[in-house]
């Protein structure tokens, strides 16, 4: 079983409480800020000053007016944080998943560490994954269908259309991120590969990208324990590099 550090899914769940909880809060708040209208309102309307009557039923009025326009608006809000809620937790859900096959599937040579934000970063990375056959930066995408790349290579391509969120270029500046910080705690260059993992979508590769696109079946077996004698470390390197996370992993929490 490999060597575990941190604990998958906790930022992305984080993130899925917190906009629920804005989501409540705000709400109630434009309850109480709506009740307590409606009953100065009310009042007024029951006076029997028939300026301030008028007052207030031209006050309902315009209230009515501005009820229907704001209904419009909450709900368009409402449902905009209730999707990006549900986007974290099957997020975090996803980062469980392949969280439990890196676990189980890598022998105690490789560390895994979980959900990394390091110092100075305001996103977190899924995974790193280092052993005998490098250095690997997880990003876990919880999508469904097809994911692939187009033509040239260069596109990410989710359901036949480019992947808006730029997935494969924050995957690449993951990479970045943990080979300037290894470079600068080990005096050394160190190859990290960035790779995006689907559970649940189908994944057509495409050789020599710069993000590798893998399944979750085939994560392990064909990705994380081949050997590339080209980025292969020793058990001294895997010790070092991963002394070098733990000391910026710890740093951070």
């Amino acid at each position: 079983m490999a060597k575990i550090h941190g604990s998958a899914g906790e930022n992305a769940l984080s993130k899925s409480w917190g906009k629920q909880e804005t989501l409540i809060a705000r709400i109630a708040l434009i309850g109480c800020l709506a009740m307590f209208g409606c009953g100065i309102l009310l009042g007024l309307s029951l006076t029997r000053n028939t300026l301030l009557a008028w007052i207030a039923l031209a006050g309902m009025l315009v209230s009515g007016g501005i009820f229907v326009w704001l209904k419009r608006k909450v709900d368009s809000w409402m449902d905009r944080e209730l999707r990006e809620a549900h986007y974290w937790r099957r997020g975090a859900e996803g980062e469980k998943v392949i969280a439990e096959i890196l676990e189980t599937k890598l022998s105690d040579e490789y560390h895994v560490f979980h959900d990394v934000r390091f110092p100075g970063r305001k996103s977190n990375i899924d995974h790193i994954v280092v052993g005998p056959s490098g250095v690997f930066v997880l990003n876990t995408k919880n999508w469904r269908g097809t994911v692939g790349w187009d033509a040239d290579g260069k596109t990410l391509i989710w359901n036949g259309e480019p992947d808006k969120w730029n997935s494969a270029k924050g995957a690449m500046a993951d990479a970045l991120d943990v080979h300037d910080k290894l470079r600068a705690l080990l005096n050394r260059d160190v190859f990290v590969r960035p790779v995006l993992v689907f559970p649940l979508a189908r994944v057509l590769p495409k050789l020599d990208t710069p993000v590798e696109l893998q399944q979750d079946d085939y994560l392990v077996s064909k990705r994380l324990k081949y050997i590339d004698k080209r980025h292969a470390l020793s058990e001294k390197e895997v010790d070092g590099i991963a002394n070098a996370l733990l000391a910026l992993f710890r740093e951070s929490v």
